[in-house]
């Protein structure tokens, strides 16, 4: 692939000590978050279908394992809980662009055009699977989580406008035609949906999304029923022809359904496939505990994160190919973004933004702050530190309130909450954080919103 020099076939620039940490701050953001249960084990009638769309070029069936993505190994590790037992989260698996090979493959890794078709592979496969989980129990209540890399990463976006637009088809009689690869060009379906449009839950877990190509010709906007999500972003990608997409604003949204993290890297440093993977481990670990809080239980484990310089370096990915060109990167000292996530004739007012969530289908939900599970390897206390906060009693109706916009049970609950001694301790533990990150003015006039300020 390389060689003993190069082991990926380009050359690396060792990480800082102060890009190290950078994980550090990403995960303190990430347990301020937010996510939903979608699935408990025990429910007898909860269900989730992880959507895992590979990166271009990409193919757990066809790459050395020691090459697999972020995407791939997540994906296993389903299978192998599945193997154990476990049968009320399952999985299906589509492999990145161009890895059908030959002059198709090519064409394809030029410009993604099998997105549709790709698409139409995983709603076949989640269907299949639906039908099968409802067959053996009717009221089964199936939720979605689609996660992808690179053009993998706006398909699964793609994915759930699908399931948004479709519900859940029945796959009996259905016909599917194939063209001469395989790929899905149209599929009719003969029986009433299974379930309705728009009455699915749905959560993304993005890794640098690129929609270069025809992704960009298509509408990759949230929609409502995704509820919540997680996109990991690379800081280092240089490459003009890899110009990432934010699917969500950098930071916490406002209403906590999305976080977006920027993570030192290339592109494959942060979606995985390189041997020199020391930050794809570290990232993979930032979405296993995101995908984690989904469920009641954690059902992925966490990498050990090497500590060995060699393999903490960020990738020079523009040397993969003598056609790449980095002017962009280098005109403006930074990685360019794409914000739109649809061509204007596609969305009639907002092309930048995600479709406004379904208030009523997340405050169904129970929200809590995303846990932070300990590394293997890692001392157990540094281990213990990066552990989520401890929940407050009323936290949870205080979330739900927020997420119906709510304002009155907002005020009433924030008063409850903080009112007590649990909630002083809490506000007074959060602030001597911040102080001692030094995030915090030492300044008397500063209040907090209204919103939270305890009345006397």
């Amino acid at each position: 692939m390389g060689g003993q020099r190069h082991p990926d076939g380009v050359e690396t620039v060792p990480v800082t000590p102060e890009q190290l940490t950078a994980f550090d701050r990403a995960r303190e953001m990430l347990a301020q978050s937010v996510a939903p249960i979608l699935v408990r084990e025990d429910s007898g009638t909860d269900r989730m279908f992880l959507a895992a769309f590979d990166g271009t070029g990409n193919s757990m069936k066809k790459d050395a394992p020691a090459n697999h993505t972020n995407v791939a190994l997540i994906y296993q590790q389903v299978l192998h809980r599945n193997r154990d037992g476990v049968g009320h989260i399952r999985a299906g698996y589509v492999e990145g662009v161009g890895t059908q090979g030959g002059l198709s493959g090519l064409r394809d890794l030029a410009s993604g055009r099998t997105y549709q078709a790709r698409l139409e592979d995983m709603y076949l496969q989640f269907i299949v699977q639906a039908k099968n989980w409802m067959d053996a129990n009717p009221q089964a209540d199936i939720r979605v989580c689609a996660i992808g890399f690179s053009r993998g990463a706006e398909q699964a976006v793609g994915f759930t406008r699908m399931v948004e637009g479709r519900g859940i088809q029945d796959p009996d009689g259905a016909r599917v035609s194939r063209d001469r690869d395989g790929m899905i060009q149209r599929i009719e379906f003969t029986a009433p949906p299974l379930r309705e449009p728009g009455s699915v839950v749905q959560a993304i877990g993005l890794f640098d999304p690129v929609g270069t190509g025809v992704p960009r010709q298509h509408d990759r906007r949230p929609p409502p029923s995704v509820v919540s999500g997680l996109q990991l972003t690379a800081l280092h990608e240089r490459r003009n022809l890899f110009q990432g997409t934010q699917v969500a604003d950098p930071g916490i949204t406002m209403d906590g359904r999305f976080t977006n993290l920027a993570l030192p890297g290339a592109h494959s440093d942060v979606g995985g496939g390189y041997l020199q993977h020391g930050l794809s481990v570290r990232s993979g670990n930032l979405m296993i505990d995101y995908l984690n809080a989904l469920s009641d239980r954690p059902f992925l484990a966490k990498r050990p994160e090497p500590d060995d310089p060699a393999l903490n370096v960020i990738h020079r990915s523009e040397q993969h190919q003598v056609f790449y060109r980095t002017s962009r990167y280098d005109g403006r000292g930074g990685r360019v973004h794409q914000e739109e996530l649809a061509p204007p004739p596609l969305c009639a007012i907002d092309c930048r933004d995600a479709e406004p969530r379904n208030e009523a289908m997340a405050a169904a939900l129970e929200w809590r702050r995303v846990p932070i599970g300990p590394v293997p390897g890692a001392p157990a206390q540094a281990a213990a530190t990066t552990v989520g906060p401890e929940r407050l009693p009323g936290l949870d109706r205080l979330l739900a309130a927020a997420l119906r916009d709510d304002a009155a049970a907002v005020r009433r609950f924030s008063l409850d909450l903080l009112d007590g001694p649990a909630g002083q301790a809490w506000l007074a533990e959060g602030e001597a954080g911040l102080r001692g990150r030094g995030w915090l003015q030492e300044d008397a006039t500063q209040r907090m919103p209204a919103v939270l300020e305890p009345q006397r």
